[in-house]
């Protein structure tokens, strides 16, 4: 699920979301990008949700605009 284990490590500290944008509690996102993955900025009341095309640690593509706009090629 996981491109590597140091984003695997951010979602378990809570630093990070992976799942569906809908799954998100509380907060809003700031960002209008097709993806799964988010980082959490802010307080744990509203906290600002930014979504991620590449993982920070490995670089891999990890949003779904990305894959679809590779294989459209």
């Amino acid at each position: 699920m996981f491109c590597c284990p140091k984003l695997s490590d951010l979602v378990d500290r809570e630093y990070a979301h992976a799942g569906p944008m809908h799954s998100l509690a509380r907060g809003r996102i700031v960002t209008e990008i097709d993806t799964e993955y988010f980082l959490k900025f802010g307080d744990e009341d509203r906290p600002v949700w930014v979504g991620m095309h590449y993982c920070p640690f490995c670089g891999r593509i990890i949003s779904r605009e990305l894959w679809n706009r590779e294989k459209k090629k």
